[in-house]
């Protein structure tokens, strides 16, 4: 059985945490399939940009010390797309896998495996946490633009 941590907060993010989210993703994803062959100069500019949208576009969930707010632990990225759950990126802290945080961070979004989620940023690790937790690789939900009547509003 797996070691629960128990001084756990979750809260929404805030501008103090853009830092750590965009370096954690940037370099996290920078190995994965899709953008291995992309040169550095391009991938981080350019996903750099993918990932404002998104987080603009989406609930931002952090995990952090519940004595220490400013200790972060890890975060997910998640939106819904026509009543689906969509996580865009979750990432946890190595020192601090496996103690059940990523799945206190999904069932703030109230997702529980029972059923079918999508993910848009595909690595390795996302690879083994889809079986587990049933979600479906669509990555184009990430290039999606913010829907028209969000534009008006």
């Amino acid at each position: 059985m797996a070691k629960k941590m128990s001084n756990v907060r979750l809260r929404t993010a805030n501008d103090e945490d853009l830092p750590f989210i965009f370096n954690s993703w940037l370099k996290s994803f920078r190995d994965s399939y899709f953008a291995r062959d992309i040169p550095d100069t391009i991938y981080f500019a350019d996903h750099h940009k993918v990932i404002e949208r998104l987080l603009k576009n989406s609930v931002v969930m952090i995990s952090c010390n519940e004595d220490d707010p400013s200790q972060l632990y890890g975060y997910a990225v998640g939106s819904e797309e026509d009543g689906i759950f969509v996580l865009h990126f979750i990432y946890v802290k190595y020192t601090f896998r496996n103690l059940g945080i990523g799945t206190l961070l999904l069932k703030t979004f109230g997702h529980t495996g029972e059923s079918a989620s999508v993910y848009t940023h595909c690595n390795s690790l996302s690879i083994r946490l889809a079986a587990k937790y049933n979600f479906v690789y669509h990555p184009y939900l990430m290039f999606i633009e913010e829907k028209e009547q969000d534009v008006k509003e």
